[in-house]
């Protein structure tokens, strides 16, 4: 014989139950699967993986290309109040979750006048598999024997090769001129002695 439980008390169960459930959400038991872009930003970038150069302009100018795992310097967890930065981060509803399971990586092209000038560099493509990136600024005054970069370029879609290409296009004057760097992996055998 089955036993029937007043409407009164399955009500008060039910509203029991979504108490304990919004009581759990505040207090954080319910925490969200960080994802890659997340664990990228929380991490910060790391030492460079990934280097490759190019001598434009008859070694007027060398270009670096350079690619490391990680986003920025990094968020610590903490706990309480000393986790509000991590928190703004991990909860905020804009962060949009694009890309590839893969780690999200952080670009860098570093321009070095080697001449005895100062030289302005346009700087017009920066294309790879990772994206066709918008440089900015997209002029450089370098002075002789100075290196400058634009603004560091993320990629969510990651990396999975040992080796890739990057078209690079840079105008000195009205002279226009494009490579393909190759970006290849460092290995710790690549590493010069210490």
């Amino acid at each position: 014989m089955l036993h029937k439980t007043p409407l009164i008390n399955r009500l008060s169960m039910a509203a029991l139950l979504a108490l304990a459930s919004a009581t759990l959400a505040v207090t954080g038991c319910f925490h969200p699967p960080d994802d890659e872009l997340t664990n990228g930003v929380v991490a910060g970038e790391r030492p460079v993986a990934m280097e490759g150069t190019g001598s434009f302009f008859g070694g007027q100018i060398v270009a670096k290309v350079t690619l490391s795992r990680g986003i920025g310097k990094g968020l610590k967890r903490g706990k309480g109040d000393k986790d509000k930065t991590y928190r703004d981060y991990t909860d905020n509803n804009d962060k949009a979750l694009i890309g590839s399971p893969l780690p999200p990586v952080t670009l860098h092209l570093v321009l070095t006048n080697t001449g005895a000038a100062p030289v302005k560099v346009e700087m017009i493509d920066f294309i790879s598999d990772l994206g066709n990136f918008a440089l900015d600024p997209d002029h450089l005054t370098i002075a002789p024997g100075a290196s400058a970069e634009p603004t560091t370029m993320v990629s969510q879609l990651g990396v999975s090769n040992d080796v890739m290409p990057f078209k690079v296009t840079l105008r000195v004057g009205k002279v226009k001129e494009s490579q393909t760097v190759q970006v290849r992996l460092i290995r710790s055998s690549d590493s010069p002695a210490k």
